[in-house]
């Protein structure tokens, strides 16, 4: 009878181990890797916690980063161009910031960042950039199109960033350029405060800031970048030279990740999927100063591409725009900027978006 106990034990824990086995074996390709249980491999990371983001706070809430053995310490920062020098040093491993002219003459000395992967971009329907006009001068006819900007204040952020490379392209359709207007540099936060008392006349502002000057009465919108430049490259994921040579397994997975959390957004924005998006709502709420889920379902959202993809005519043409302003000031070669190898990567593991 003992015999006959332990025969059939031997063969319930044979069927236990070959149930495990199966199961392993038909785990995602995202699976942890060994090293997991070790411990997770934490990455110095800054972030300006806006809503470009969605990313990387889809990707740490919904697990996807811990699921590839990552685990992010973020820095937060107020600009992207104060993320230039940790990252040419090293102190940190990658961000979420933006190409600029500042950018580009730090790559022309030979600091060693690349822009690997789309952060936010003006695809069509996601405008989350725009060209805001006073209401009082639009109301009386006085402001109507960019033409009549001439001599007028019009805020941008900083000189040499994609929001002033934006509106020199508006004034460029109407024969005007920024030497044609006076441009004051407020924060984005300033902007709809600035449009209400007539410290300034127009304003190149991103969203939610577009959203409170429209709903507070102190702009109208003219246009939104979608529309003026649709596909325009605003913001990216930017790594480390460093941590590129240093830690090219952790780089890799990391953007498979990030790419996870991008395809969520885009099943919760592009294909509509509600439950989905009440959850990047969530996301959103917990990690960006906008704490007002109803101002989601009002403002445009970022364009976040689903495979990583950057438009690199958009960053080539910013680079045109400002070699001849005299804010660039040496030109350089797209492969200094752009290393695609991780999203590439990160696709063939995934597979394309669908």
């Amino acid at each position: 009878m003992r015999a006959a106990t332990r025969w059939i034990g031997m063969i319930v824990a044979s069927g236990l181990a070959i149930l495990m086995a199966l199961a392993l074996s038909i785990q995602p390709v995202v699976a942890p890797p060994p090293a997991l249980a070790q411990g997770l491999t934490r990455l110095r990371t800054g972030l300006l916690s806006s809503a470009s983001d969605a990313g990387f706070f889809i990707a740490m809430d919904q697990g996807y980063f811990r699921e590839v053995g990552i685990e992010l310490d973020i820095t937060p920062f107020d600009s992207a161009a104060n993320m230039v020098a940790p990252l040419g040093t090293g102190q940190l491993d990658l961000g979420g910031g933006s190409h600029s002219a500042g950018l580009y003459n730090a790559i022309a000395r030979g600091v060693g960042i690349k822009l690997v992967a789309d952060k936010g971009s003006s695809l069509p329907g996601f405008g989350f950039q725009g060209l805001l006009f006073r209401r009082d001068l639009a109301e009386a006819g006085t402001l109507r199109t960019p033409a009549d900007l001439r001599g007028r204040r019009i805020s941008v952020p900083a000189q040499g960033i994609t929001p002033e490379a934006a509106l020199g392209r508006w004034l460029q359709r109407e024969g005007l350029s920024l030497d044609d207007v006076n441009i004051v540099l407020l924060n984005f936060a300033d902007h709809p405060q600035a449009l209400a008392t007539g410290a300034i006349d127009a304003s190149v502002t991103i969203e939610p800031f577009l959203t409170r000057a429209l709903d507070i009465g102190a702009a109208t919108l003219y246009q939104r970048t979608d529309e003026l430049l649709p596909g325009y490259q605003i913001a990216e994921v930017l790594y480390s030279q460093q941590f590129i040579n240093e830690q090219p397994d952790a780089a890799r997975r990391f953007m498979i990740a990030y790419l996870r959390g991008v395809r969520f957004y885009n099943d919760a924005y592009v294909k509509g999927d509600a439950a989905k998006r009440q959850q990047v709502v969530e996301s959103l709420t917990r990690h960006t100063p906008v704490k007002d889920a109803a101002l989601y379902d009002r403002m445009a959202m970022p364009g976040l591409n689903p495979d990583g993809r950057m438009s690199i005519n958009s960053l080539a043409d910013d680079q045109e725009f400002w070699l001849a302003r005299g804010v660039q000031q040496q030109r350089i070669d797209m492969s200094q900027l752009v290393d695609t190898q991780f999203i590439e990567a990160a696709v063939q593991v995934l597979g394309p978006y669908e």
